[in-house]
Formats: C-alpha cells, sequence, structure tokens
C-alpha cells in the first residue's frame, strides 16, 4: 500500500530508525532489511515492523544530514 505521509521516527546512537510513529499508528521496529543513500539524497530503509496486526514490512525516508524531523513513511505490506 503507497502512503507517502509524514512520520517522526525515534532512533538508535547510530541513527537507525528504531520506532516510527503517525496518522496510521505506532511501529516498533525489529530490524533494518535493507539501507540505502545516494549522495544528497535521502536515506532509504525498508524495515521489519511490528503492528497491531503481526508483523509487516515498511519502507521509510529520512532526510539527508543534518535535518531529523522529515522522515516519511512510503510504504507498508502486512
Amino acid at each position: 500500500m503507497l502512503i507517502d505521509e509524514p512520520v517522526s521516527a525515534e532512533t538508535t546512537s547510530t541513527g537507525r530508525p528504531s520506532q516510527i510513529s503517525g496518522a496510521r499508528g505506532c511501529y516498533q521496529v525489529r530490524r533494518v532489511l535493507e539501507e540505502w543513500q545516494a549522495p544528497g539524497q535521502a536515506r532509504f530503509y525498508r524495515l521489519q515492523v511490528i503492528t497491531p496486526d503481526g508483523l509487516a514490512i515498511a519502507e521509510v525516508t529520512a532526510p539527508p544530514a543534518p535535518a531529523t524531523d522529515s522522515w516519511t513513511l512510503r510504504r507498508v505490506w502486512s
């Protein structure tokens, strides 16, 4: 499901998301499946998350450094 909505993210000391929250609820990150970033672009994460309905896959983007407040939840698959 394509979502493309802003979310907030709690991050670990390395900057990886540990929890994402938005209008659709709060998702605890179980593990980071993929992570990449093109030079000067947003960092992309594919995550395994825990939802109220069980495990799901989420794609989120983080803004390029030094910004930290413009996370976007792009997609979620149950």
